[in-house]
């Protein structure tokens, strides 16, 4: 009897151990996503201010859109019409 006591309780208390140790293992793999989630993030910050600097829209205005700002003779006034 003594035999079957200690049996179940090494039984029990390895399975415990089992149990924990993935469940740590788990973890591990969710805080590696965590960080591998953040560091993505912090590259696609990185990219949104570069490209919504000044300086980089400008550039970007000059050699792709060739957008200027209206200037005050170019607008009509409906009741000119």
């Amino acid at each position: 009897m003594k035999f079957f006591f200690i049996s179940m309780i090494y039984l029990s208390v390895f399975g415990i151990k089992f149990m924990s140790t993935n469940q740590l293992n788990h973890l591990k793999k969710i805080d590696m996503k965590i960080a591998n989630i953040e560091n993505e993030i912090e590259k696609l910050k990185t990219d949104y201010s570069y490209l919504t600097s000044p300086k980089y829209l400008k550039n970007f205005n000059k050699n792709k859109l060739n957008l200027y700002p209206i200037e005050q003779k170019d607008i009509i006034r409906l009741e000119d019409q």
